[in-house]
This record gives C-alpha cells, structure tokens and sequence, in this order.
C-alpha cells in the first residue's frame, strides 16, 4: 500500500495553484530572477507533492525546472554561455551517474532512479548557468534567498513551540514533530530535521556577506542571519551546528586568508599527528565531536570504516545491497537492502562506484580553484572581495556536512545552485575602471580598481 501512495500523483489544489504562479514568473521575471522561483519552492513546498507519469516522479521543482530550461531555450539565454572545465566535469559526472549507477544491478527502475538524480543536477546547475551570469545576479539570487528564509524560519519556529508542521497539509512530511533526547527536531518542508538545519547553516555566510556588500539591504541581511540561526536551532541538529560553526569559523578567517595555505598545510600536520597517536582512525573524532555536540558521530565513524571495508564491492559501479554492512536496525525503511548511509561522499561511491566520486571530488577541488582565481583578481579589501570568500565559506560548509548527512530532498537543489555560481564569477572578470580594457582570468595579483556597481560586466568576458 506503501509504494502504491508513492507511485500516485499527489498535488493538492493549493499547491497546484502555488505550482502554476512560479512557473509564470519562471517564464516572466528577469533573467536574474529567472530561479527564484526554484528556490521559493525549495523552502516552502515539501517533496510530497508531485506529478507521476508513466512512472517517472516529477516534484514539483522538477517541473519549475522544465520550465526554466524552456524559457531558457525560447529566450536563447543559453547563446552567450562559454564551456569551461567545469562543466565538462559536472558533464562527465551526469553520465557516470547514469551509466556507471545503473550498471551495479541493470534494471529499469534502477535507470529512472538514476536518470531522476541526473535530470536535478543537469536542470538546476545549467539553467543557473544560463541566468545567474553576472556577480550582481548573485548577490539579487543570495537576497532573495534571504527573503525565502523568514518565512521558513518562521514555520518552523511554529513547529517547534505548537509540535506540529503546518505544512503537513501539503504532504510529505509529518503534522506530529519528531522528539530525540527531549528535543523537538523540527524540519518545516524538508524531509529530515538534518536537510532543514544543513538549509540554514550554511546560508549565514552568504548573508553575512549581504550584510556587508549592500548597505540599503543590512536589515534585510540581518533578520535572515537571525533566521538561519532559528532554523538550525529548531532542527535540533548536530550536524547543522557543525556546519553553522565552520561558516562562523570561516568568516573569522578572513583576516588570515593571506595565510591560507600555512593554515591548510598546518591542519594536514595536525590530522597526520593526530592519526599517528590516536588508537581508532583519525574519522572518530567525529564520535568525540558527538560526545560533546551529541549526535550520532559514532555512526558516521563507523559507516566509514565499513565502505573502507567493502570497497571491493562498490568501487567499480557502486552496489544496491548494502544491508550487510552494518547491524540490523540501521537499514532505512524505504528499503531493506540499504543501510542508513549518512555520508553524501559515500553515497556518490554506492551510488556509481570510485569514478562517481573521484569526480564529485574533482568538481569540488575545482570550484575552490575558480574561488581562489577571482579573490587574486579582485581589489583588495573590498566587499566585492569578501562576498566571493563568503560564498567559499558557505561552500566549504556544505562539503563538511557532507561527511554527516547525505542530501536525499530539495536541499540538493542549493548545492547545484551555489556551484553553478562558483563557475559564473569564477570565470568572469571583475568590472574594470572606465574604458580600461577587461582583464584576463590568467593567475595575476597586479589588478586594480574602484568602480561603482552599477558597471556592468558584458557577456564577452565570460571565458574559459
């Protein structure tokens, strides 16, 4: 009965109305609020409602995606977009998802589930590619998430003090807020209380960076970082907290981040010292970490040695059967074969074997590259510079929670959307002073300028 709720179409008539409002302004609004509506839809709908046809499962985001690839395509917003090594990374990784993910157990269920995972990442990360292009279409697509998150701060600030989701009515979450340890761990439209926190945490960086960047939006900015923190708070996440500090930590070090590598080369010292005199491997400080912040860091050390020690298993296509690796009672409901693996890395290995994840590790490596590129090209000081390094904290914040939560909902869409971003202004130049000619993005420190923002950047710069 389960799988047959599952299989049926399930939108409700406020919904649907919700639905064809943002599909509207997907086709409408401008170019640099052309995905917004995505994001409102991230925030404030649960993954419940959806369309299924012919057994394929369109979320409702899925559909505003649709959307905004055809708006994309009648407007010829795609003609001005330049290939870089990143996208052909991002590329070459859809098709290892596919490919590679389906071959662990061919089967067609297996190849939608598949093709679904491909379909998310391949609309949410070109479609803002073709709209977000400029650093300004970042900072409008960073306030209007911060508008997006008072709303969900506030729901679930409800939840939290009444124990009950209003938007259960919308499906896909419960009404009864869960309880673990005496604590309400609410998660407003998001499946899990980890994927709300995660939501929250690692957005304050970027409003931080509003804060800063824009004077006439601080008071907008400043309810939003007072917001995040409400989120993470009524999720009653360990995780989340984790991420929310890095951001806090992150910030902090930008008045070191001349010294970034002495700090990355330090911290390698530190964890190779601590992994020569600790008796278990290095990964189970996550458990210390637990004693102190409480969560299930035992777990998440533990799940680690164990992919170590079945790697031969899913290291060449991945593996659909992992309830082996751990006890009974730590396989996830939805399916018995498979054990509750709360690690996104991990996952990307279960899910299309070492070749899925050397690439996801690429990506990642390469998104930090095009971070440090621009932030050497830019002025010092300015607020231009600081919002890059913000979107770098918010960034890093999500590749650590990554080792405690696997993003199964809607959250995945923010990671797509931030790493599209990276690759617009990473590849782009900052705005140069009068008729100076543009700048090239080749590795110099000897740029200077002091423009106001109204200057735009046009298309042409956008280069490899």
């Amino acid at each position: 009965m389960e799988n047959q709720i599952q299989d049926a179409s399930n939108l409700n008539p406020t919904a649907l109305g919700l639905l064809l409002v943002l599909v509207c302004l997907t086709l409408a609004l401008p170019r640099r609020h052309a995905f917004s509506p995505v994001l409102i839809m991230v925030g404030l709908v649960p993954m419940g409602q959806q369309i299924v046809i012919f057994g394929l499962h369109f979320h409702l985001f899925r559909i505003l995606l649709l959307s905004g690839i055809l708006r994309v395509i009648i407007r010829g917003e795609a003609a001005q977009l330049k290939s870089t090594g990143m996208d052909v990374l991002f590329t070459v990784w859809i098709v290892v998802t596919i490919v590679f993910g389906t071959l662990s157990k061919p089967s067609t269920e297996l190849f939608v589930n598949r093709l679904g995972d491909a379909y998310n990442a391949f609309g949410c990360y070109f479609f803002v590619r073709c709209v977000i292009v400029t650093f300004e279409d970042a900072v409008a697509s960073v306030r209007i998430l911060a508008f997006i998150s008072l709303p969900v701060a506030a729901l679930m600030l409800v939840e939290k003090v009444t124990s009950h989701n209003l938007l259960s009515v919308l499906g896909g979450v419960p009404e009864i807020t869960a309880i673990r340890d005496g604590h309400l761990r609410c998660q407003g439209a998001f499946r899990h209380p980890i994927m709300a926190g995660i939501f929250g945490a690692t957005q304050f960086p970027l409003y931080f960076a509003l804060w800063q960047y824009s004077p006439r939006n601080r008071l907008l900015a400043f309810i939003a970082m007072i917001a995040s923190f409400i989120i993470v708070v009524s999720a009653s996440s360990s995780g989340a907290l984790m991420g929310a500090a890095t951001g806090i930590v992150g910030l902090v070090l930008w008045k070191w981040r001349k010294s970034m590598r002495l700090i990355r080369w330090g911290a390698l010292v530190a964890i190779l010292c601590l992994a020569i005199v600790m008796k278990a491997p290095v990964w189970y400080l996550l458990a210390k970490l637990s004693n102190v912040m409480g969560g299930g860091g035992w777990h998440r050390a533990w799940l680690i040695d164990q992919a170590l020690a079945h790697f031969d298993e899913w290291w060449l296509f991945g593996t659909t059967y992992t309830a082996h690796w751990g006890p009974g009672g730590l396989v996830i409901a939805t399916d018995p074969n498979m054990m509750d693996i709360t690690n996104h890395y991990i996952m990307e290995g279960v899910k299309g074997g070492a070749l899925k994840l050397g690439l996801f590790i690429a990506i990642i490596v390469n998104c930090f590259r095009r971070i440090g590129r621009r932030l050497r090209i830019e002025a010092p000081n300015s607020p231009e510079e600081f919002f890059i390094w913000a979107i770098g904290v918010s960034f890093f914040s999500h590749c650590l929670s990554f080792i405690s939560a696997n993003y199964f909902d809607q959250v995945i869409v923010i990671w797509y959307w931030l790493q599209a971003i990276i690759c617009n202004i990473g590849s782009a130049s900052p705005k140069p002073i009068g008729n100076a000619p543009y700048p090239s993005t080749t590795r110099t420190r000897t740029w200077r300028y002091s423009l106001p923002r109204s200057v735009s950047v046009p298309p042409s710069s956008f280069t490899r």
